[in-house]
């Protein structure tokens, strides 16, 4: 029976940590591997963005010893075709596999920024992409 007690935390425990996106790593943060990541559509708005949506980030690695990862960004650009009228949104590679730190976003909860390694400047602040139904 003490078993069972001491087994039982474990297992409900277990599951959700396997949710975690985001793992703190001293004042760095690492973002799972496969993670979309998307400007916040009312900060980019606020600061008069006029498509928030257009631009987003996949992370492409794990951390690596220096802090930093891999991500690739992403732009989705609306396509007319004159021939059947139709417009279709097209998502393309804008640049693949730079590095950058994550941090934390003090000042907007459950939000990160990206740091530009090179000279410490923040490169945008992101959120985990809201999935689409």
């Amino acid at each position: 029976m003490f078993m069972y007690l001491l087994l039982l935390p474990i297992l409900i425990g277990f599951p959700m940590g396997g949710l975690a996106q985001f793992t703190d790593k001293g004042d760095k943060v690492e973002v799972e591997k496969g993670i979309k990541l998307c400007s916040n559509i009312a900060m980019e708005t606020a600061k008069g963005s006029l498509d928030p949506r257009r631009v987003s980030w996949r992370v492409t690695s794990k951390m690596r010893s220096n802090g930093t990862q891999s991500v690739a960004a992403f732009v989705r650009e609306k396509i007319y075709d004159s021939k059947s009228g139709d417009t279709r949104i097209k998502e393309s590679v804008y640049q693949e596999d730079y590095a950058t730190f994550f941090k934390r976003d003090p000042e907007h909860k459950g939000m990160l920024l990206m740091i530009n390694p090179q000279d410490g400047g923040v490169e945008a602040i992101v959120e985990v992409c809201e999935k689409k139904n």
